[in-house]
């Protein structure tokens, strides 16, 4: 049994017009769903954002936000407010690009993100906080960053020399030192507002030092910290049934081994987005694997296959009911 079974959920804004959807996932065997919050969704529909926790705790559900795409250093396909009016906070690449998302080692940015965390922390029901795949800008070629002003002088600071503009193990270590410290602060402010609340840090399931975090020790340590997650999304990666499959099973045993030594939760997550038609029985098959390695808490993202979106599986009904079966099997 996995205690804990959930989706993220995201685009509708009325709380009245939630409440059939969240129906629909009790139906689905689910207990838990996770709202993506975007910046404007907090910025514009602030009091329906409230409305939709209280309505999904009507119906029983626990109730989890997702800072949504916050700067485009928290992982999602929404734009960010912040960026839109701070083009110069943005991160720098080695080669002098500037990427779209913004440095997480500036002070406004943090600040904005704090701010924002308390007001939803007190003006909503919310049962945690989601840090979504917290990463630099660019972890997929060698254009590395952050190398912008901020960073510059913070490298400096501390180790009284210049950047590199080489990814050497000195730049590494403080990447990831910087990472470790936003995360930190981040659920710090969270537990500030509501020691009762869950901090769950949902890492990439990749050891490139290019994300930035590849420690995930360094993570689960963090006091604060109460839930390790990751997302090993086979399709996306362009798996086949048994290497994604085994893939999903090595990721899901190196959280499993990491939290049970250091007495913290762990969360898999199910990719149910672009699933290609005829494989959606892969992901009940990852469900019973998460199952059999102990896992307390299992996502998909998300609610309904992502019908309609851009992230649409290719049969998106079909993936549905095989999440509400597998989950109706694991809950038993």
């Amino acid at each position: 049994m996995i205690p804990e079974r959930g989706v993220s959920y995201y685009g509708v804004m009325y709380p009245d017009r939630a409440e059939h959807d969240f129906d629909e996932m009790l139906e689905h065997n689910c207990n838990a769903v996770l709202l993506a919050v975007s910046e404007f969704n907090w910025w514009f529909w602030r009091k329906n954002v409230a409305g939709l926790t209280t309505s999904a705790h009507d119906r029983g559900l626990k109730v989890y936000v997702d800072l949504w795409g916050w700067g485009k250093t928290l992982a999602g396909e929404p734009p960010s407010l912040f960026l839109m009016r701070g083009p110069e906070h943005r991160q720098h690449a080695t080669s002098g690009k500037i990427y779209n998302a913004v440095c997480l080692n500036n002070e406004e940015f943090q600040d904005y993100l704090k701010r924002s965390i308390k007001e939803i922390a007190h003006e909503t029901e919310v049962d945690g906080f989601f840090w979504d795949e917290p990463h630099y800008a660019n972890w997929y070629d060698p254009d590395w960053a952050c190398r912008c002003p901020t960073c510059i002088n913070l490298y400096m600071e501390e180790m009284r020399g210049t950047m590199p503009r080489e990814l050497t193990p000195d730049v590494i270590a403080f990447r990831e030192r910087k990472a470790v410290s936003f995360l930190t602060e981040l659920s710090q402010t969270v537990k500030e507002a509501d020691s009762d609340l869950d901090i769950i840090v949902c890492l990439l399931p990749t050891q490139s030092p290019l994300i930035g975090i590849t420690n995930w020790e360094r993570i689960a340590s963090i006091q604060e910290v109460d839930v390790l997650a990751t997302d090993p999304y086979w399709f996306h990666a362009g798996m086949d049934r048994n290497s994604g499959l085994e893939f999903f099973r090595t990721t899901g045993k190196r959280v499993v081994e990491l939290v049970e030594r250091l007495g913290k939760r762990s969360q898999l997550w199910l990719q149910a987005f672009r699933v290609p038609s005829g494989r959606e029985s892969e992901i009940g098959d990852a469900v019973s694997i998460a199952d059999e390695l102990g896992i307390h808490s299992i996502f998909a993202w998300p609610y309904r296959g992502g019908e309609g979106s851009i992230l649409e599986a290719n049969d998106p009904g079909a993936v549905w009911e095989t999440i509400g079966e597998a989950y109706g099997r694991i809950a038993r």
